[in-house]
């Protein structure tokens, strides 16, 4: 965990020193993620730099949104939190994709997939 976490700051500190002089429109988000399966249950915290969750329909603003939640290509929620848990998985090998999205829906084209196996 404390591996993880210093990876993240490296990696944001990286980002900034490269990126300092762009304005904050410009900027390309990016989404780390980390999961953990416990039963049937995956635990999911994601990072997000220089954004911010929103609820709700708001006009198409940088640096908001929500994340779309895909399970094996079929989207089945989304979130407007950094931390939050896909419940219910079937046994088996399951393909879940957080897809990072605007206040519109419309797409920042970032996304993170990994697997999971649910005993």
């Amino acid at each position: 965990m404390l591996r993880f976490f210093f990876l993240c700051m490296a990696l944001l500190f990286f980002t900034y020193m490269n990126d300092h002089d762009t304005a904050f429109a410009e900027q390309k988000q990016t989404l780390f993620v980390k999961h953990h399966v416990k039963g049937n249950n995956v635990f999911v915290e994601c990072i997000v730099d220089q954004f911010t969750f929103t609820k709700g329909t708001h006009p198409k603003k940088s640096g908001q949104g929500r994340i779309h939640i895909y399970v094996n290509g079929k989207r089945v929620s989304e979130t407007t939190t950094a931390a939050f848990v896909i419940r219910g998985l079937p046994m088996g090998k399951h393909t879940i994709r957080l897809e990072l999205v605007h206040n519109d829906a419309s797409k920042y084209h970032v996304s993170h997939e990994f697997t999971v196996t649910i005993p």
